[in-house]
């Protein structure tokens, strides 16, 4: 992590620019991955085999060409893109221990159809 975008692109990605990777490899309905999880329509689930891997090829793809750092905790990473966007990946979530992806869209200026969710990777 150091200086540069996230997987060395040449320059500062919108999370619409990365809109395709994703919905090619994981399901994607109305601004939304995955299926709907406990509580409301935000918390979403991507069901895998290896929840870790799944859920950092996720946020790979979703972070691609943004800027990363470590969270202040500790406890994960994230990226700002270019819009606005920020994007985190925890290995452990502090709600239920899954491996977990946040997009968050309030400040962003171009994020397409994407809504503001959590996603959590879990066994399948």
């Amino acid at each position: 992590m150091g200086l540069g975008y996230k997987g060395d692109t040449g320059h500062h990605h919108t999370i619409t620019e990365n809109l395709s990777s994703l919905t090619s490899n994981y399901d994607y309905h109305n601004g939304y991955f995955g299926t709907r999880g406990k509580g409301n329509g935000k918390v979403r689930n991507i069901v895998s085999e290896n929840p870790v891997k799944t859920a950092k090829d996720f946020y790979d793809k979703a972070a691609h060409g943004g800027i990363e750092r470590q969270m202040n905790n500790g406890k994960g990473v994230y990226t700002k893109m270019k819009d606005g966007s920020i994007l985190s990946f925890r290995e452990v979530s502090s709600s239920d221990g899954t491996p977990a992806v946040e997009i968050n869209i309030s400040n962003s200026t171009e994020h397409g159809n994407i809504k503001y969710q959590k996603i959590h990777f879990v066994k399948g």
